[in-house]
């Protein structure tokens, strides 16, 4: 299983500005199924935006993507 990153946009409540803020950790097997998680979930606000490295390996760093829609 491999850990994925999360983040949602919403209105920050002291500025009333939108603001990304970083959510919960998703256990799955690839992309896919992590977005299909958060879907089935009631989760469907979620952005995956990245994939944590292996604990055990020596780059244990967030792996950035490209793409990452923010609408």
């Amino acid at each position: 299983m491999k850990t994925f990153t999360t983040h949602l946009q919403a209105i920050n409540p002291d500025t009333q500005e939108i603001q990304m803020f970083i959510g919960p950790n998703i256990l799955a097997q690839n992309w896919d199924e992590a977005e299909d998680y958060c879907y089935r979930n009631g989760l469907g606000y979620l952005v995956i935006d990245g994939e944590l490295g292996d604990p055990l390996s020596e780059d244990n760093s967030v792996k950035s993507v490209l793409h990452l829609p923010l609408n």
